[in-house]
């Protein structure tokens, strides 16, 4: 009951400041559909749409506020947009529109989530509130399942909140591996020790804890997602000691259970896990060609019905996950929305190559091609873990392509030109000043 007393002040607190300001309702957003505070507690609160609230009331400050009422004009948004509009059609023509409807409601809460952080953080300030609400949000359960794991010895797995897109172990590990490089991004960019030296040990909980989640998943995703980071960062050499001490200390981490289950990585072709996979798999794709349009549905290779009604050798006679991002996609929205659901994240992979371009040679924007590095080493995590794991639609990793429109948004933004009194310009003039300012005046030959 305390925890539950605790949380209503917090969020009625947030409540009032949301009138005043929609960005903060974007932040409060964001914490509570990836951290997931409701999951935590005990009493009247638990389970409660905290984030339908404060998504509704957000959305109505913005209605009423001078933010900027457009989306930004970008390859991303325009698919993201587009994935919804076909995601609706696909849940009219599923084979249960009964069972596909509430999926589609929760996917377009994280669509509409999607689309307020492209509108709303148009800063570096407003993006680094954002990445740190992420952190906080994620590093919460590293902490958590961290200290879990050193505190036992690795006797039990890591675990996400109960009833979330993060419950399950290997959904944790791949969250873990998507949150690690933010966690780097703002250990580079924060110069004060009393913020550097936390986000440093943070970070060597979350890897404690990515490998408590006993994921091969997310064990795969993190050799990715490393391997990137080693070519897209100045510190291989520190990422590669670090790796060879935790290398040396896990047999006194973790129990031996642990390296017996990594060791089937090299066998899978021998592991009924893998091979359950696989027969998902094989459903949803003969879903998508007997649907090639539309697909099924929402989720519909989980039920038994329509999995024995779309048969192949090797696929399944019972419902199960789809456990993969792309075959998920596939056989909820077909090749059309396949398709569409790439296109967008392709869209997101350009932009960071945008904005390297953009700020090569600008030492004032050297932040953002820190965050644009550190964005590619978390999509790789995204899309290699994510092969053998259903979270096409994880709010965490969505939004962090998402960022990628908002960081090009921003770093396309004009510098203000101060004036010798030293306050701003206004932006409306900010063409005419700058042309004024690279005039040569004439000058009589003598």
């Amino acid at each position: 009951m305390i925890r539950d007393l605790i949380l209503l002040a917090a969020i009625g607190g947030v409540l009032l400041l949301i009138v005043r300001s929609p960005f903060v309702g974007l932040l409060a957003w964001l914490w509570v559909t990836l951290m997931n505070p409701h999951q935590e507690v005990y009493g009247f609160l638990r389970g409660a749409q905290l984030n339908l609230i404060i998504a509704v009331l957000t959305i109505g400050a913005w209605a009423i506020s001078n933010e900027r009422k457009r989306i930004p004009a970008n390859a991303f948004t325009v698919f993201v947009v587009l994935f919804a509009l076909w995601a609706c059609v696909s849940t009219y023509f599923a084979l249960d529109p009964e069972h596909a409807t509430p999926l589609l409601e929760r996917n377009l809460k994280t669509i509409v989530l999607v689309v307020a952080v492209t509108i709303l953080a148009t800063t570096r300030l407003r993006l680094q509130a954002v990445i740190w609400v992420m952190v906080i949000s994620i590093g919460y359960y590293a902490v958590k399942g961290g200290g879990f794991v050193l505190l036992t010895g690795g006797g039990g797995h890591v675990y996400g909140p109960p009833n979330s897109m993060i419950a399950d172990n290997n959904s944790m590990g791949l969250a873990l591996v998507v949150a690690f490089p933010l966690m780097d991004y703002l250990r580079m960019t924060s110069a004060r020790p009393i913020v550097h030296w936390p986000l440093l040990g943070l970070m060597a909980l979350t890897m404690v804890a990515i490998l408590g989640t006993f994921s091969r998943g997310a064990l795969i995703a993190s050799a990715a997602s490393g391997a990137v980071y080693a070519s897209r960062s100045r510190h291989a050499v520190m990422l590669a000691l670090a790796a060879a001490v935790l290398a040396v200390a896990l047999p006194s981490i973790l129990p031996a259970t642990w390296f017996e289950r990594m060791s089937t990585i090299q066998t899978y072709n021998e592991d009924s896990s893998f091979q359950s996979r696989v027969s998902a798999w094989r459903t949803s794709y003969n879903i998508a060609i007997a649907r090639p349009l539309t697909g099924g549905g929402f989720a519909a290779v989980e039920q038994t019905w329509i999995a024995k009604a779309f048969p192949s050798p090797g696929s399944l006679n019972h419902g199960r996950a789809a456990h993969s991002v792309y075959f998920e996609v596939l056989g909820d929205t077909g090749f059309v929305g396949l398709g569409i659901y790439l296109a967008a994240l392709a869209a997101a992979g350009v932009n960071t190559f945008r904005i390297l371009t953009i700020v090569r040679g600008r030492p004032e924007l050297d932040w953002a091609a820190k965050l644009a590095r550190m964005i590619q080493v978390s999509m790789v995590g995204f899309l290699s873990g994510g092969a053998a794991l259903s979270m096409a639609y994880y709010d965490g990793g969505v939004v962090i392509f998402a960022l990628t429109a908002a960081l090009l948004d921003a770093v396309r933004q004009p510098a203000p030109i101060a004036n010798p009194g030293g306050a701003s310009v206004p932006r409306w003039k900010h063409a005419y000043l700058a042309a004024t300012a690279a005039r040569v005046p004439w000058r009589p030959r003598e």
